[in-house]
């Protein structure tokens, strides 16, 4: 992301549906990396994250975070944030229809790296 002339910031966006792999894809030059990772590969897009060294900022589940041996390990030899929400995230279901879950069935965490001032932050949503 970086701020254009007009004030504002201009955003790359990439996605495996539009066929560019986050895992095989040369890192676009950029200020930060925010997403959303899927929840099945939210290791691997961590352990990759740490190797590219950019800043970043992931919304995750915070169910079984730290409950594998590697992501346990990764996370003690990396420098990370973690951002914790006072309500639980609403999540849509599709980009076509946008309308949010009523009852998250989890609580969901930010997962940063060289973003937030103080390793654990805490912050308020409003919904």
């Amino acid at each position: 992301m970086c701020e254009n002339s007009l004030g504002g910031y201009s955003v790359t966006a990439t996605h495996i549906s539009n066929g560019e792999d986050f895992f095989s894809l040369e890192v676009p030059e950029c200020d930060y990396i925010i997403s959303n990772p899927p929840y099945s590969v939210k290791g691997n897009v961590l352990q990759r994250l740490f190797e590219i060294g950019k800043p970043f900022a992931m919304l995750v589940g915070v169910v079984g975070l730290f409950e594998s041996q590697k992501r346990f390990e990764m996370f003690r030899e990396n420098e990370f944030e973690i951002m914790y929400l006072n309500k639980r995230v609403s999540y849509f279901k599709s980009y076509e229809e946008q309308k949010p879950s009523l009852n998250p069935p989890f609580s969901s965490v930010y997962v940063c790296h060289g973003i937030l001032p103080k390793q654990i932050w805490f912050e308020e949503i409003h919904k």
